[in-house]
């Protein structure tokens, strides 16, 4: 691979995306990142995050779609089906995060779309699995999360028992399926053929939650939201040995209670928020600025792409000390069904 080459080395591989919301795009994201081909697959109305919009707006669908390009296709149609299968014989992967049953009544099934291509991977998203009870349930994040058992982590932080505040189990599901893609990817390299892959949200979340916090390490006091002297806020964690580093250096005995949280901030009142963090990071403890999320973005060790007055995550990958860049904004709806048909069918 050429030194141009090396941040995309998914180069080549097409990938048709059937999903919607959060997990599957996300999943489309990371390949992208990695120089894949996506093209997103949309019903003449757009994909449902669009809003009825053909060019939206909004960060999150600047976050999930950008460096793709939209065909329209109404696969409900069989002339669009017989298109969509078409496309499926050439490309690499499918991916689709559909209730299950759907592609098997649109007549897009994995079973179906390998069979014109077994060196197909088809992978397939949904809430909690094509087999069981809770097949035909509607899979939103709260909906997961609470089946999943992440209400019980909030309360550990005194928190009202619910959802944690972001969507973790679709974030965990697009996580996963791109992982799967990769290996599904790496291994038809050595066998020559494709496979299916079925992931479920539920399943996806608990792998996840089994290897985070669930007894309140991360609470207060070892958790203390700071302001120096100057008005600047800050985060100091203090899990393990780090309690006894901080205790010492602000002449404290450290104790388990919302009090001696307090008197640490006091302390903390002391000096600037720069000259803290400076001084807190000399001594190796965990601390760092409160910032916004745009405020993050614009931060000099932050790599970021603009696009205007917008600023967006720039890839995390840095392969051979380069990084791939996010350079096309995200499709209008339909712009590329010409130019695709024509590039991948000869049409």
């Amino acid at each position: 691979m050429s030194a141009a080459d090396v941040t995309a080395p998914l180069a080549g591989v097409r990938v048709l995306d059937l999903t919607t919301f959060l997990s599957g795009p996300y999943a489309c994201h990371i390949l992208s990142q990695l120089g894949a081909e996506i093209v997103k697959i949309e019903p003449p109305t757009g994909d449902a995050t669009r809003a009825g919009e053909v060019v939206p707006n909004s960060d999150f669908w600047w976050a999930l779609h950008r460096g793709r390009r939209s065909v329209m296709l109404d696969l409900k149609e069989p002339a669009s089906r017989e298109v969509f299968i078409d496309l499926a014989r050439v490309a690499d992967v499918v991916i689709e995060n559909y209730r299950p049953g759907v592609t098997t009544r649109l007549g897009i099934s994995p079973a179906t779309l390998r069979a014109v291509n077994d060196r197909l991977i088809v992978c397939s998203i949904s809430g909690f699995g094509a087999h069981g009870s809770m097949a035909n349930a509607v899979a939103i994040d709260g909906v997961v999360q609470a089946f999943s058992g992440s209400f019980q982590i909030p309360p550990v932080y005194r928190l009202p028992e619910g959802p944690i505040t972001f969507q973790i189990a679709d974030l965990a599901g697009g996580t996963a399926a791109a992982h799967g893609v990769l290996a599904a990817l790496y291994a038809r390299e050595r066998s020559g053929v494709g496979c299916a892959i079925e992931l479920t949200l539920v399943e996806c979340l608990l792998n996840w939650l089994m290897g985070v916090d669930r007894t309140g390490t991360l609470a207060s006091p070892n958790t203390v939201l700071a302001t120096g002297n100057d008005g600047g806020r800050f985060v100091v964690q203090t899990t393990m040995h780090f309690r006894a580093r901080l205790a010492s250096l602000l002449g404290l005995e450290f104790e388990q209670t919302d009090a001696y949280a307090d008197r640490v901030r006091d302390a903390l009142t002391a000096r600037s928020s720069t000259e803290w963090l400076e001084i807190l990071q000399r001594q190796g403890i965990p601390a760092a600025p409160i910032q916004t999320l745009a405020e993050a973005l614009a931060h000099p060790d932050v790599a970021s792409d603009t696009f205007g007055e917008r600023r967006v995550p720039a890839s995390p990958f840095v392969i051979d000390g380069q990084r791939r860049r996010s350079d096309e904004p995200p499709p209008v709806l339909g712009a590329h069904t010409d130019v695709v048909l024509r590039e991948w069918l000869g049409e």
